[in-house]
C-alpha cells in the first residue's frame, strides 16, 4: 500500500458534514415518497376519472380472484378433515397490511384538517 498524505482533522469533518446531508436528504426522500406518489395518483385521478375507476375496479377483482384461489380448499379439504382449520387468508394479510399503511394514513388526515392537503 503506498503512503500517501496524512489524513487531516479538516477533512475528516468535511466527510462527516457530506455524511450528515446525504444521510438527511435520504430521510427527507423516504419521508415525501408517500406523498408525492399520492398527489400525482390524486393528479391522475381527477384528470381520468372513468379510467381510475375502472382500473380500481380491475384492481379489486384481480384482488377477489387471487383470494378466492387462495381460500379454495376443494378434495384437500376432505383429507385433512382432522387439522385445524387454517386462519382466514383475507383477514391475516389486512392485519399485516393496516400497520403499515396507518401512519401514511394519519399524516394524510393530519394535513387535510390543517388544511394543507
Amino acid at each position: 500500500m503506498k503512503k500517501g498524505n496524512p489524513i487531516t482533522n479538516e477533512e475528516i469533518l468535511q466527510t462527516e458534514a457530506l455524511i450528515a446531508g446525504s444521510y438527511a436528504r435520504l430521510k427527507r426522500s423516504v419521508a415525501e415518497a408517500p406523498c408525492q406518489f399520492l398527489g400525482s395518483m390524486g393528479n391522475t385521478v381527477r384528470k381520468h376519472p372513468v379510467a381510475s375507476a375502472a382500473a380500481a375496479g380491475g384492481a379489486g377483482l384481480l384482488i377477489y380472484e387471487i383470494f378466492r384461489q387462495m381460500n379454495r380448499h376443494g378434495a384437500a379439504k376432505e383429507e385433512h378433515r382432522d387439522q385445524k382449520p387454517r386462519p382466514d387468508m383475507t383477514m391475516e394479510i389486512l392485519s399485516q397490511i393496516i400497520p403499515l399503511a396507518a401512519p401514511y394514513i394519519a399524516g394524510y388526515l393530519e394535513k387535510y384538517m390543517k388544511g394543507d392537503a
